[in-house]
């Protein structure tokens, strides 16, 4: 009887061929979590520079609206616009898909987070005129912005208070713009998170010259309800 030799493989050539596809999928794994952290990192940046967009954008459109416009229904005299390092007021009109129409009053301050780290940016809306005598105002208070490390406002203008002036060496950065009749010419935001990210600086140039100089006395702005720079109950 011939015994005929059986093909197959050796020992060692199967445990060659184990250790080589080891070393194929220890590589193919590791391919893949490169993978995922590249992709996770990517989705953690669109999303830093989303919301970077999203409130530069709600600042940037609010404060160059801005009306100078002064509180004279109060009990007492205010400014509608009072600026200070961390924090800012202002008054401009919602648009017209928003629910709250008209002219609102933004205040807009950095907050200690609450069981968190750094602090919140926070924006209270309430309308600046009440429709009625009898009608309550309606105030509104959003989280714009979390884990803030360092939030500073600024503003370009003239020192002294009035109009604004034409010579450059009399407009300067200032920390604060405080009951003043005039806007100042811009305003600047410095952003800083706790991760470390620091937003590019925004300047926002105010459009509107001064209490609303430009309109004579008796014209009255059938949109804000202005007239000569004083807002008018409708």
């Amino acid at each position: 009887m011939i015994k005929t030799k059986q093909p197959g493989f050796t020992l060692l050539e199967v445990l060659l061929g184990m250790s080589i596809m080891s070393i194929m999928m220890l590589l193919l794994f590791a391919s893949l979590r490169i993978c995922v952290q590249n992709w996770n990192a990517g989705e953690r940046k669109i999303a830093q520079i989303s919301q970077a967009a999203i409130v530069q954008n709600f600042l940037q459109n609010k404060l160059h609206g801005t009306l100078p416009l002064d509180a004279d229904f109060l009990e007492e005299k205010q400014f509608s616009f009072q600026g200070e390092k961390d924090k800012i007021q202002f008054v401009a009109a919602m648009p017209a898909s928003a629910s709250r129409l008209g002219l609102q009053l933004f205040n807009m301050r950095i907050k200690k987070s609450v069981g968190a780290e750094g602090y919140e940016l926070l924006v209270d809306i309430q309308p600046f005129f009440p429709q009625g005598d009898a009608e309550e105002w309606s105030e509104e208070q959003v989280v714009i912005l979390k884990k803030v490390r360092h939030l500073q406002f600024a503003y370009f203008g003239a020192d002294s208070d009035g109009a604004r002036s034409n010579d450059i060496d009399d407009l300067d950065w200032q920390d604060d713009w405080l009951e003043r009749k005039a806007l100042p010419r811009l305003v600047s935001i410095d952003i800083e998170l706790i991760n470390g990210e620091v937003w590019p600086q925004l300047v926002v140039a105010l459009k509107v010259e001064r209490a609303l100089g430009a309109k004579a006395a008796g014209d009255r702005n059938p949109f804000t309800g202005v007239v000569g720079g004083k807002f008018v109950n409708p």
